[in-house]
């Protein structure tokens, strides 16, 4: 529904404002749709991928294993990969799997197909960033394989998922099975039982805490009966309803479970035998090792079980998933399932069952007896919040290097398992593997391995787990490698004797900012996509953009013990723009945070959100489809804070209770350069400080505007100065073109992220950099006060990142070379077109 007519109606703004809005809008998609898309290798990637599958011969795989991506821990993302010498597998792909497989080289250019559990975004919040990868690199197809409805996800995201070169399939899973020539996959339907419980519940998830009717969003606060303190009666009304309004698991009513039978592998044939029976070379031995009897010259039978290694069965894996207590009854009495428990089938028993179930079901005693049914041979590998480790390495590398310049900006992160590794000792700690026994290895009697990413369980040739490849993480080798140069060294010690100098002014601690993301577009292993957690005064936070991965990072900074107490705190989300980059993070984040709320036993109020009014409909179809998300969030579109020439921004009863709660004296926005419905915001709290938020955007007269004698402002510095042509074409601003902006505006302090991933460790730092210029990293938290101490860093950061900076350095003189080689080539095409 277009929200526009109810804005005029209910007099929040005037027709002339809309047609300024609309006319810029024009004016911005007709440039975007001239912008180069860059994906002219795509159908030369597909094109070599087509040829090489023709070409290749389809058998039964040799190698077959199940390699850990993400281990389910709290945080980090569930996903299963199987890796075969043919084709690739994903089961389960939650937000942040992307991620991961750039950082473990886990190629995904063999991906074909992905099987998914559960609509839960646990499941299924990392496919548009994998669907994203894959038709980057030529894939020209995959296939989804799910429940019903898991294709609406991409329905869903189309308008910032553009997967214009890949096709997404879905499989037709109300049948029984898929197969391919490696494998074989059952599908397990799970349903939920009809209790009367359970059916009371589902009936009132149906009810709305809030209206979403747009005119309950706009209505002015001018002649509003609601009032801002609410009685206890209604508060805990209001906590009921969102209590079953978004009640976990109600995303669809089937679970699948997936039965795995590889191909068997025929036996090869054995020269020596044949030798022995006398079998001549020629054609007999083809048809031999096909399986056939022969007849030799003289009459003799050879059979073929004679000559040949036995066959290989396919070894059976079980990947299996019970979300809750309400599917129990169907998961422990499927006859699929039960069929496994079967002694007298010695031949067909699983290797490995692959559990995403969740703890607490995984303790009822009716899970713990279905998995004790099975022989003392199958291993159980679980996958769900009980594991250790989010996957990463890179991050806790690249953090102890930052520590060593300043332990408060750079803390120690708090990621459960790694915490130990940390610390500087005389004794540096060797390599540890990241595992912890976790409580539930002493309840379950059963062979039971705990995920952790990169861990092997080989199925074929040779059945068995393989930890050599293990994820290990060591940040004091990091710490070892930077003082490996004298010069560091020295660096360092003169940074520490320039920040003792520096007045210690540390009253000004508010607004402090936890950079949870500085990349752009995708995330790498050192720079997670957009998001900046404000920290506005002890007991108020608000977030700005929210791009994938955003909860694993604030785990990671947090702790696991900790991350329930910040979400608690956490009043507003800000979304400048509807790019993937920037809010595909959010579902995870307001469901996060309702369940810390839950469980912190606080009221469940809903947080504001302050985005562009078009994600609605994204919102509405995710609230349809897989989770009941509708209630936990009070919408407040960035339009009605636009401020402009004939625009005055427009009060309205969230926006008030906004104000009122994290003591905002304004908020406001306006229309930057960047895509249709993309803002810049500044705020300005009742203490007195200011903070301007660019978004993405090219260089905005706009925005200077706005921001005007800001504290601080936070602008996208995509490219480096000499890619100004290429960050203009991508509507982006080049570092001394965002320092630029700051200076006019008179901002006191400029913060730049925002980096192309090509600068994956720091940017190219210019004579453009100031003392009031600071860069930002992720997991970087910086306090009003510390902000004069970054500068200072500069000559240490490129000691540190010295291989990176030559990098750079390197590229840019050969990109200065092709330059002038190009003018040179132009010049003198042009005095042969004058020559007589």
């Amino acid at each position: 529904m277009n929200p526009i007519p109810k804005l005029i109606s209910v007099g929040v703004i005037s027709h002339s404002i809309i047609q300024r809005y609309l006319s810029n809008q024009a004016r911005l998609k007709e440039l975007l749709l001239k912008m180069p898309k860059e994906t002219v290798h795509v159908p030369v990637l597909k094109e070599g991928r087509k040829v090489k599958k023709e070409s290749s011969v389809r058998y039964p795989a040799g190698i077959i294993n199940l390699q850990v991506l993400g281990s389910g821990a709290i945080g980090a993302p569930r996903s299963l990969y199987v890796f075969t010498d043919q084709t690739r597998y994903l089961f389960n792909c939650g937000e942040g799997t992307q991620r991961l497989a750039h950082e473990h080289k886990m190629k995904l250019a063999k991906l074909e197909h992905i099987f998914v559990t559960n609509n839960s975004w646990d499941n299924t919040g990392g496919l548009p960033g994998v669907a994203l990868t894959i038709q980057d690199i030529g894939v020209p197809e995959i296939t989804l394989h799910g429940p019903p409805r898991v294709e609406k996800l991409f329905e869903g995201t189309k308008r910032f998922v553009v997967l214009n070169n890949l096709k997404v399939k879905v499989a037709d899973t109300t049948g029984t099975s898929f197969g391919d020539h490696i494998l074989q996959v059952d599908y397990v339907k799970l349903y939920p039982s009809l209790t009367e419980d359970s059916t009371e519940k589902s009936s009132s998830s149906e009810e709305s805490l809030i209206d979403e009717d747009e005119t309950d969003y706009y209505t002015p606060i001018k002649g509003c009966k609601r009032q801002l303190e609410i009685t206890q009666e209604g508060e805990q009304k209001k906590r009921t309803k969102i209590e079953t309004d978004a009640s976990d698991d109600e995303s669809s009513d089937v679970v699948l479970s997936y039965v795995c039978r590889p191909r068997k592998k025929e036996g090869t044939l054995l020269i020596e035998k044949c030798v022995e029976f006398g079998v001549p070379a020629g054609p007999l031995l083809g048809k031999l090792k096909s399986g056939q009897n022969v007849t030799l010259p003289n009459g003799t039978i050879v059979k073929a079980d004679d000559v040949r290694s036995p066959d290989c069965p396919g070894p059976v894996f079980i990947v299996v998933d019970c979300p809750h207590e309400k599917y129990l009854e169907s998961f422990v009495r499927n006859p699929i399932l039960s069929q496994f428990h079967d002694p007298t089938r010695p031949e067909d028993f699983p290797h490995v069952v692959v559990h995403f179930t969740p703890t607490s079901i995984m303790l009822n005693p009716q899970y713990k007896e279905w998995m004790e049914k099975f022989r003392l041979a199958t291993k159980h590998l679980i996958l769900n919040e009980s594991c250790i480790g989010m996957g990463s390495e890179a991050v806790h590398r690249i953090q102890a290097k930052l520590n060593l310049l300043d332990t408060e900006m750079f803390p120690i992160l708090k990621e459960e398992g790694v915490e130990s590794f940390y610390p500087v000792s005389e004794e540096m700690k060797s390599s540890v593997n990241v595992f912890k026994k976790p409580a539930i290895m002493d309840e379950i009697k059963v062979p039971v391995i705990m995920g952790t990413t990169l861990l092997k369980y080989v199925l074929r040739p040779n059945p068995e787990i393989d930890s050599s490849s293990s994820l290990t993480i060591d940040p004091q080798e990091s710490v070892r490698e930077v003082f490996e140069s004298e010069v560091f060294a020295s660096k360092l010690e003169k940074l520490k004797t320039k920040l003792s100098t520096l007045p210690q002014t540390g009253t000004d601690l508010y607004p402090e900012f936890l950079f949870l993301g500085t990349g752009s577009c995708i995330p790498n292993k050192t720079r997670n996509t957009s998001g900046i957690l404000v920290h506005t005064d002890p007991d108020n936070y608000i977030l700005m953009d929210c791009g994938e991965g955003t909860y694993g990072q604030l785990v990671r900074f947090f702790g696991s013990n900790n991350v329930e107490r910040i979400l608690s705190k956490l009043k507003a989300i800000y979304i400048s723009h509807l790019h993937a980059d920037h809010h595909i993070g959010l579902v995870q984040v307001i469901r996060k945070r309702f369940a810390a709320l839950r469980s912190m036993n606080l009221p469940p109020s809903p947080v504001y959100l302050l985005a562009p009014h078009q994600i609605q409909t994204w919102l509405h179809l995710y609230n349809k489809n897989f989770e009941r998300i509708k209630g936990t969030y009070h919408l407040i579109p960035n339009i009605i804070l636009r401020k402009g020439d004939d625009a005055v921004v427009q009060e309205n009863i969230l926006l008030s209770e906004l104000k009122h709660i994290l003591g905002f004296d304004e908020i406001q926005t306006t229309l930057v350069r960047h895509c249709p419905n993309a803002f810049g915001v500044a705020i300005k709290h009742s203490s007195g400080w200011k903070i301007t938020y660019s978004g993405d955007t090219m260089p905005c007269d706009a925005l200077v505007d706005l921001g005007k004698d800001s504290d601080v402002l936070i602008h996208e510095a995509t490219m480096e100065d000499d890619l100004k042509q290429e960050a203009k074409i991508k509507m982006h601003s080049t570092t001394s073109e965002a320092i630029e902006i700051g200076n006019k505006m008179r901002a006191k302090f400029i913060l730049l992220t925002h980096f192309s991933q090509r600068y994956a460790k720091v940017p190219v730092i210019n004579e453009n950099f100031s003392s009031n210029v600071g860069i930002a990293f992720d997991n970087m938290r910086v306090r009003k006060c510390d902000l004069p101490k970054i500068p200072f860093m500069y000559d240490a950061l490129n000691v540190m990142f010295t291989d990176d900076v030559e990098e750079m350095e390197q590229k840019a003189m050969r990109r200065s070379k092709r330059k002038e080689l190009e003018a040179m080539n132009t010049k003198q095409m042009s005095l042969k077109k004058t020559m007589p």
